[in-house]
């Protein structure tokens, strides 16, 4: 028998890859919800693998494979349904009973999807084209476990808030969880469970209890004298004002090297994130809000006792900790510069890799190496990632610093 050369597919929407012989045809229809591999000579041979229409658990769904497929092969004339062992992901075959046919029936399922695959080929090439087949589809592996560990979450999210809240007639749907009056995004837990898989359940605890308080706050409905007393300001990365719906319509002002500052309402250690609609509402602008939030920062607190490291060249590196989800925020603080600049030198340099961390540290090359090499290690893997980049506090203000 002749070698076959194999060439590489990757689906164009990532949900999975394979391998096929090189001297194959390939096409998609449906914007690749449908795939087709077969030789270009022959239009009564050839493999198409489809994309059923759900998005589901398929570590749930694996022990109802057999089962669907039975049902469907009455319509489509097969049967013999049985596990696929050589598959790399959970699927079951059934053999093509149509007249003249010798291809086969395939359910599989991987990440968060299950895809249906069939061969076509005449009875009497069986043993010509079936391996082949066999062959390209142990290749194949679905892409999709993100996805999956999405969708798992959101089940265990969903399950929760149903308990809790069951007026609320919780759906997933296409953005997260959406309820009667409320849509649950759920990106930020998912990458703070991610960061932290040991602490999962308690997690999810926090995140759904959160969720409960912040119903019971007037959301939209604040004065501006009430608002104005609770306004703290956030920096966030510019690209988490596309991360989702919600996050798109919040008040932000630009600020360096891909931060941005957001504006917040804070209740307890729930935070509200300010809207363009609610600084209409409160007939001011973004300068006044501002102003008004570097004053209510200026009012946090310090650590007591700050921790830190001294290094052999004199300079020292002091790790601010605040626990109020605060503590990137006071690298805006005003008195920045003045505070550290004793014990640091002037100028010396900040990094801000994610929410609950500020590190201020004297500007010595070592130091920059060692420090700055951790800084985008947090940022990489941080649930709530800011800026991988230092900046420089001089006495004129912050600035980004040179690498």
């Amino acid at each position: 028998m002749l070698s076959i050369n194999w060439k590489k597919f990757l689906h164009p929407a990532g949900v999975y890859r394979l391998e096929y012989p090189a001297h194959w045809d390939q096409v998609q229809k449906d914007e690749a919800r449908s795939c087709g591999f077969g030789p270009h000579e022959r239009d009564d041979v050839g493999l198409w693998i489809s994309l059923m229409p759900v998005s589901v658990d398929s570590e749930r769904m694996a022990e109802e494979l057999p089962k669907i497929l039975s049902q469907a092969l009455p319509q489509m004339q097969g049967g013999n349904v049985r596990r696929d062992p050589t598959l790399r992901h959970y699927g079951v075959k059934a053999d093509v009973h149509k007249e003249g046919e010798g291809g086969h029936y395939w359910l599989i399922a991987g990440g968060d999807v299950v895809l249906f695959a069939s061969s076509q080929l005449p009875a009497a090439e069986r043993d010509i084209w079936n391996p082949t087949f066999e062959q390209l589809l142990s290749t194949l592996e679905i892409t999709r476990d993100e996805e999956l560990a999405l969708r798992q979450l959101s089940i265990e999210v969903l399950e929760l808030l149903r308990k809790q809240h069951p007026d609320q007639d919780f759906q997933l749907d296409e953005k997260g969880i959406r309820g009667r009056n409320r849509v649950v995004f759920l990106s930020n837990l998912f990458r703070e469970v991610r960061a932290a898989p040991a602490r999962r359940a308690q997690i999810i605890q926090h995140f759904v209890k959160s969720l409960g308080q912040s119903a019971d706050l007037p959301l939209g409905e604040e004065t501006w004298e009430d608002a104005r007393t609770r306004l703290l300001p956030l920096l966030k990365p510019r690209s988490y004002l596309n991360s989702d719906s919600a996050a798109r319509h919040s008040l932000a002002s630009e600020w360096l090297a891909g931060v941005v500052i957001c504006y917040a309402l804070r209740s307890k250690d729930i935070y509200r994130f300010v809207t363009t609609a609610d600084l209409d509402r409160w007939q001011t602008d973004a300068q006044a809000l501002h102003q008004v939030a570097l004053a209510n920062l200026c009012r946090l607190p310090w650590p007591t006792r700050l921790e830190g490291a001294r290094q052999r060249d004199g300079g020292r590196l002091i790790l601010v900790v605040t626990r109020d989800g605060l503590a990137s925020s006071r690298l805006l603080h005003p008195d920045l510069h003045r505070l550290f600049s004793g014990p640091l030198g002037s100028p010396f340099r900040a990094g801000i890799p994610d929410r609950n961390t500020l590190v201020v540290y004297s500007d010595r090359r070592r130091l920059n190496q060692r420090t700055e090499r951790q800084l985008r290690k947090d940022y990489r893997t941080s649930s709530y990632p800011i800026s991988p980049r230092p900046f420089l506090v001089t006495p004129d203000g912050i600035a980004p610093a040179l690498r």
